[in-house]
């Protein structure tokens, strides 16, 4: 019995892993953004920017998340917005991650709700919630879409 419960347990943990997120949120655009309500999940469309990657590693070792920004236009100028994808692992799968940091930026490898990887500079639908502060962000990102 106790051997049951355990695998049980196990099954339902790795379940929860991973997988595509069923977020859903309205689209604001990305220059109305920071007004919206905080702790509320938005979803913002824009250009995302390989380049302005920063990573935050574990004290051990490893990197526990990328930040990134999505951009409005295609020039990857002006209006834009930061967040924050986890690195894929053997547990959560590559849903809305990304895999470990590259040495180049070329070589960045995100990927989208399905699983799908998204080429640099893509169009994107990031789904997040600002916090409650004066700081216009997304922490880690609810779900990542293509959208072109």
């Amino acid at each position: 019995m106790k051997r049951l419960l355990i695998s049980v347990t196990a099954v339902l943990f790795f379940a929860s892993c991973g997988g595509p997120s069923h977020v859903t949120a309205e689209v604001v655009p990305l220059d109305k953004v920071c007004a919206y309500e905080k702790w509320k999940t938005v979803a913002v469309e824009g250009y995302l920017s390989p380049q302005t990657m920063t990573c935050e590693r574990r004290r051990k070792g490893g990197v526990l998340w990328c930040s990134f920004r999505v951009y409005a236009n295609t020039s990857l100028t002006g209006t834009n917005i930061s967040f924050q994808i986890p690195i894929a692992g053997l547990i959560n799968g590559k849903n809305n991650r990304m895999d470990n940091p590259p040495s180049r930026v070329e070589d960045l490898r995100i990927y989208d709700n399905d699983g799908n990887l998204i080429p640099p500079e893509s169009r994107v639908r990031v789904y997040g919630s600002l916090p409650k502060s004066s700081v216009c962000e997304f922490g880690l990102i609810d779900r990542i879409d293509r959208v072109s």
